[in-house]
């Protein structure tokens, strides 16, 4: 008899969280629609990731913050505001909704599906390239170039010249390495088209905030992401070129079909 055979099982099954009951109905309340409120937050969310998120191969974890407003009629009040809310948040976690030390309220989801599942996307009905972030900037020096071309353009301003020089030749050898690390070949380069996923999103709604002059709500909504893989996805069919993770893979290109007999 197996050690096993007769034991029941509890399963830990995810279920969204719902709007508190007592709430009012928030269409009376709303001005704007939903699903196209959620549709600004996700397209937001690319935008600022590619513009400021930067990766490296310590695997840096960087997070991107927009805020999202919401029209509502005027007058309201802390009930109907939270309903507002709510209309755009609900079934958005499989956590508790709860409140930090402020008294805000704050959702957090985890991974890319229960993100992407509040912003009404189903990432296995789209391609990777209509999902994740890309292209995304991959650590290349160019931030301590930056640094020390404008201390060299301070030192030269101010006359001092030993200190110019020596940042010139801190800057030559770090250009150098930079040139280095490309030639070497291990892995991603700051030359590669690179893509980032979802890792986890936390929106908080500060409760006390003066909108009754604006008309609107503000949520913050505050996105972490990790690097994914690379591969121009106009080479790939709209997939990645290379991933960890095949499921963001071309099922027709070699390394897909590769990665599958290994057993990845």
């Amino acid at each position: 008899m197996s050690m096993f055979e007769g034991m029941k099982w509890a399963v830990c099954v995810r279920q969204p969280v719902e709007a508190p009951s007592d709430l009012p109905d928030p269409q009376k309340l709303l001005k704007f629609d939903v699903d196209k409120k959620k549709h600004e937050i996700f397209e937001a969310v690319r935008g600022r990731v590619k513009l400021k998120a930067q990766y490296t191969k310590m695997g840096r974890k960087p997070w991107t913050q927009i805020t999202a407003t919401l029209p509502i009629i005027p007058a309201t009040t802390e009930k109907e505001d939270q309903a507002v809310v709510w209309a755009l948040m609900n079934k958005s976690t499989h956590s508790e909704v709860k409140e930090n030390g402020k008294g805000d309220l704050v959702w957090t989801m985890w991974g890319h599906h229960d993100y992407l599942k509040w912003l009404n996307i189903d990432p296995e009905e789209k391609k990777p390239v209509d999902v994740f972030v890309h292209p995304v900037m991959y650590e290349t020096g160019a931030r301590k170039q930056t640094v020390l071309e404008n201390k060299i353009k301070k030192a030269e301003k101010r006359g001092d010249h030993f200190a110019a020089r020596a940042l010139a030749r801190q800057l030559e050898e770090h250009e150098a390495a930079q040139e280095a690390k490309e030639a070497a070949d291990d892995g991603p380069s700051g030359k590669d088209y690179h893509w980032s996923t979802y890792e986890e999103c936390v929106v908080t709604f500060k409760k006390n905030q003066s909108k009754k002059a604006a008309k609107q709500l503000q949520l913050t909504v505050k996105v972490r992401t990790r690097y994914l893989g690379c591969g121009d996805p106009k080479e790939n069919n709209g997939y990645l070129g290379g991933a960890s993770d095949t499921s963001v893979l071309d099922p027709e290109s070699d390394v897909y079909k590769l990665l599958k007999r290994i057993g990845m």
